[in-house]
């Protein structure tokens, strides 16, 4: 452990001069960035709602700006800094405790949520190695979600159930009705989020053995897990999607559905892509998402089938092999120059087995985005997220004659969701 942990923090400076020896002891620890935030109030009071459990939890609050703000941005920030100090004087207690890092001035080529993570999570890795516990639990959240009580209390079950267990996927709902925002906000999110599970459906059904929800707000790991990935990446957006992606290879990855999350449904432009700026862009356009097409992942589902073809054959007889898939699939393996990464996959693999398991190593969760992306240009068209929904159901066989709208779909998805396994 040594070794691991004090290389890895030898190659990550702190981004903050925060002293981490101040921490409790604990068993687990949330991070959370914090960035022009005025509901992060509501947060806090959900985690102080949350039922004790058999160790120490900390809260660490990352409270960011890029070097060079406008006077603006510093003053709220500083305002936040102000409150959350005083809130964690008056509400830190034996069993749960608040922690404020400032970090106001920092590059602006990595500004984002990404960085402010990243710091929150080296911190608690810091912690976890002076403290000699590897498999101390960092849990990533946003600062304008709401948890359930047994949020704490399922994690720490989850990652003590299995010395297996490296990292989850932990279950979550948007809010989809209320009286907090506009009905075309929620109608948005609920297409959204109708797309967000409809997605990972499409993946399970056709074979991907990576197929894991990556909101930014419901995944936690060991500090031991984090470490071996490399740490959280500094992506100005979608960071928790290419850092979840080491995880899952890592093994032992898994998901955490007895509990529940419930993430923002507000419009954001604060990232490229994401929850936020879904929500924004199906307000602002037409009304209505627009998804990958269910065929373009059926076809994909031939050559996952197939996998096992392709452990050291040559180019000749690969050639003849994907002349029997889909053509767009075909085309894509083509242009994409598969062909090569296959044949230095089967060069390194000693047996078939490995191949296999490692053949997802190259065909991942990166490589199907642009896969699909690129038969979507090309081939097929997307569709609405309503009715890619309801295809799926139809081709797996469920009875669809009952779901009307997105949101009976969405609920659907979530049943199917919450019960996997």
């Amino acid at each position: 452990m040594d070794h691991l942990f004090s290389k890895y923090l030898r190659r990550h400076p702190a981004f903050t001069s925060f002293d981490v020896l101040q921490i409790k002891e604990s068993g687990l620890i949330v991070v959370i960035p914090v960035y022009l935030e005025d509901s992060i109030r509501a947060t806090l009071d959900s985690l102080r709602s949350c039922n004790k459990i058999d160790c120490h939890v900390s809260v660490i609050l990352v409270i960011n700006a890029a070097a060079g703000s406008s006077e603006k941005v510093l003053s709220l920030q500083l305002q936040t800094i102000r409150e959350l100090n005083e809130f964690a004087g008056k509400n830190n207690t034996s069993s749960l405790s608040f922690y404020v890092v400032e970090a106001l001035e920092l590059p602006q080529k990595h500004f984002g949520a990404g960085l402010a993570r990243k710091i929150g999570m080296d911190l608690a890795v810091q912690h976890f190695y002076n403290a000699e516990n590897q498999e101390g639990i960092i849990a990533s959240l946003d600062a304008d979600t709401l948890v359930d009580k047994n949020y704490f209390e399922e994690i720490r079950q989850w990652f003590g159930a299995s010395q297996k267990n490296n990292a989850c996927s932990i279950y979550y709902e948007h809010p989809v009705d209320g009286d907090e925002y506009a009905v075309e906000i929620y109608d948005a999110i609920t297409q959204y989020e109708l797309h967000l599970r409809y997605y990972v459906e499409s993946l399970r059904s056709i074979g991907f053995p990576y197929a894991y929800h990556t909101v930014g707000s419901c995944f936690a790991f060991t500090a031991n897990a984090y470490v071996r990935a490399g740490g959280m990446n500094r992506r100005q957006g979608g960071e928790e999607f290419y850092f979840i992606q080491k995880l899952i290879q890592l093994g032992g990855y898994g998901e955490l559905n007895s509990t529940t999350i419930k993430p923002s449904s507000r419009i954001s432009d604060r990232v490229p892509f994401g929850t936020g700026p879904s929500v924004k862009q199906i307000v602002d356009g037409q009304g209505e998402y627009l998804t990958y097409n269910p065929t373009a992942f059926f076809d994909l589902k031939e050559l996952f089938l197939n996998a096992d073809k392709y452990y050291k054959i040559d180019k000749e007889v690969y050639h003849e092999e994907i002349l029997k898939l889909p053509g767009a699939v075909r085309s894509f393996l083509l242009n994409s120059d598969f062909w090569e990464e296959l044949n230095h996959l089967y060069n390194n693999c000693t047996t078939a087995d490995v191949f296999k398991k490692r053949f997802y190593h190259i065909f991942n969760a990166f490589k199907v985005v642009k896969y699909l992306n690129y038969v979507h240009e090309h081939f097929i068209e997307k569709t609405t997220a309503f009715d890619a929904a309801i295809e799926l159901l139809q081709r797996l066989g469920v009875d669809t004659a009952d779901y009307f709208d997105e949101k009976e779909l969405l609920l659907k998805y979530r049943e199917m969701q919450k019960l996997h396994h």
